[in-house]
């Protein structure tokens, strides 16, 4: 009778741990542009945005930051390795209502396995 019980703790235990959440270790990616709306100094345009901070968050636990990264030359970024999930990606943007004078501008993505999935545009202002 002991063995069956434990055989049963040990495979109820096996089970459980194999669950995984939003984040790092799939097989999925998250890609988009950071378009800037540039209305500040003497040179005034429109344009995706090379060297910007990304943003992302995995599942819909909190509103703290697990990853980040730089946008490419070309104003493109891309989150790589992730699992199936729920994911939102931010960058800020020039906010003057808001007190730190930066606001984060969101999309929310869900992506399967192996899927490769694409935000578009986030659209920020300076």
């Amino acid at each position: 009778m002991k063995y069956v019980y434990l055989l049963f703790i040990s495979s109820l235990l096996i089970l459980t741990s194999c669950s995984k959440e939003e984040g790092e270790g799939g097989r999925s990616s998250i890609k988009g542009k950071i378009f800037l709306k540039d209305q500040s100094g003497a040179v005034q345009g429109e344009y995706y945005v090379p060297d910007y901070d990304v943003y992302i968050i995995y599942g819909d636990k909190d509103d703290i930051y697990d990853d980040d990264t730089k946008t490419n030359f070309d104003g493109s970024f891309h989150f790589k390795n992730l699992r199936k999930g729920t994911y939102r990606i931010f960058a800020y943007t020039t906010d003057a209502s808001e007190l730190s004078g930066v606001s984060p501008v969101f999309k929310t993505v869900e992506i399967g396995k192996k899927e490769d999935a694409d935000v578009g545009d986030i659209e920020v202002t300076k």
